[in-house]
């Protein structure tokens, strides 16, 4: 950055925003002041505080959505195939989380006894759980898994991958997993355990997982915060 462009106007309306960033003035996702209000604020053109705007939306700082403002965007995460939620986190330098809210049993009804080819009223064990990113929550999810497979699975101890204890404790060879994803509104529960408003954005994803030998081992129902993009469809575990 040349001497001639950090004297100039712009530079220091982007300054600010940065500092304004840093210090928590603004978090990830709030709205910025409009470019009317960010002129009075510095007493400075419309076009100085433009240029300093579209400099921030370029290097991924803002996001700029049609009829809304300004935001402070969120730096992508991206989940891919053949590595777990813990690992993809990690991956890029977060540190995962994992809060069960619930472990129980509760017998296989319509639809859970289908999509896990059980007998109607067999038990299944069921996990509700929030993960995080940072200690960000990202995302909530209901899992059922046949207790057949994985007998006292609601009274195990266990922390982090969910897959890892079941591969060392029940020495399940977990091989594949389909998603189907569709964009949804946030309810009451997800704006309650994901700390986001109602009718927020967010992904609704529901997870099929099958042993090597294509036993249905998972079925999960998760919502996504939608301001985390970038998700893949299937995933091979080996």
């Amino acid at each position: 950055m040349t001497k001639r462009h950090r004297n100039s106007l712009y530079f220091v309306v982007k300054e600010q925003i940065m500092k304004d960033i840093q210090l928590g003035v603004y978090k990830v996702g709030d709205r910025i002041p409009t470019e009317s209000e960010l002129c009075e604020q510095f007493q400075v053109s419309r076009t100085t505080v433009r240029f300093a705007l579209q400099e921030l939306e370029s290097e991924g700082i803002l996001e700029r959505i049609q009829g809304k403002g300004t935001f402070i965007k969120r730096k992508e995460l991206q989940l891919l195939p053949t590595r777990s939620f813990a690992e993809d986190i990690l991956s890029q330098g977060k540190v995962p989380g994992n809060k069960i809210i619930e472990a129980s049993v509760i017998p296989a009804e319509s639809p859970l006894d289908e999509f896990l080819q059980i007998p109607t009223n067999s038990p299944i064990t069921r996990i509700i759980r929030v993960r995080y990113a940072d200690e960000e929550p990202l995302i909530y999810e209901r899992t059922f898994i046949p207790w057949s497979l994985a007998p006292g699975l609601s009274n195990d101890n266990w922390d982090g991958s969910l897959f890892t204890h079941l591969k060392t404790k029940y020495k399940l060879s977990i091989h594949r997993s389909v998603e189907n994803i569709k964009p949804v509104l946030a309810d009451k529960t997800a704006s309650k355990l994901l700390n986001i408003k109602e009718g927020m954005p967010c992904l609704q994803v529901k997870t099929f997982t099958y042993l090597i030998d294509q036993t249905p081992l998972e079925y999960n129902f998760g919502i996504f915060r939608g301001d985390f993009p970038n998700y893949r469809v299937e995933r091979i575990f080996e």
